[in-house]
C-alpha cells in the first residue's frame, strides 16, 4: 500500500465521519444490534486506537523497534464506550475524529516510502509501518460497513 493510497483513506474517512453529524441523536445512541455497541461507541472506538496510534506507537516506530503490548482491548473499548455516550456529544466526537485523521494524514506525509518498510513490534505482533496501517484500514472499513448497514436500514 502506498503512502497516497493511505492518505486518500484517511481524508475519505473525514468526510465519512463528517457525514454522520446528519444521524440523529436516538440512532447515533441505540445498540446497532441487540447487545451489541452503537454507533456513537463504534465511531470513539476508533478514534481512541487512533489516538493511542498517534501517541504511542507511531512516534516510536523505528526499524527493529519493541513497543510495549496494546493495552486490554475490553477496558480501552469500554472506556471509548463510556466517552461515547458520557463525556462527549455527537458533534464534539466526530470533530475529534476528523482532527486525529488530520493528525495521522501529517504523519503519513513525515515518513518517506522505505520508512513505510521498517519493522516493529507491539508487545508480541510483528507489522512493517505499513502493515499497521493496512490493519487499521481493515478495521476502519469493518465498523464503516457495520454502521452503513445501520444507517440505510433506517
Amino acid at each position: 500500500m502506498k503512502k497516497e493510497q493511505i492518505i486518500d483513506h484517511h481524508e475519505s474517512f473525514k468526510l465519512w465521519l463528517n457525514e454522520l453529524k446528519k444521524i440523529n441523536d436516538k440512532e447515533w445512541f441505540q445498540p446497532m444490534e441487540e447487545s451489541k455497541w452503537s454507533i456513537a461507541a463504534n465511531v470513539s472506538h476508533m478514534i481512541k486506537w487512533d489516538q493511542y496510534s498517534l501517541g504511542e506507537i507511531l512516534p516510536k516506530v523505528s526499524e527493529g523497534a519493541q513497543l510495549s503490548p496494546f493495552p486490554d482491548f475490553q477496558r480501552f473499548n469500554g472506556e471509548a464506550a463510556e466517552y461515547a455516550h458520557d463525556v462527549v456529544n455527537k458533534e464534539a466526537l466526530i470533530e475529534e475524529g476528523i482532527k486525529t485523521r488530520e493528525s495521522i494524514i501529517a504523519y503519513v506525509n513525515s515518513v518517506s516510502d522505505d520508512d513505510l518498510q521498517h519493522s516493529f513490534s507491539v508487545g508480541d505482533q510483528s507489522f512493517t509501518l505499513e502493515e499497521f496501517f493496512e490493519d487499521f484500514i481493515g478495521h476502519d472499513k469493518h465498523h464503516q460497513e457495520q454502521i452503513e448497514e445501520v444507517v440505510s436500514a433506517e
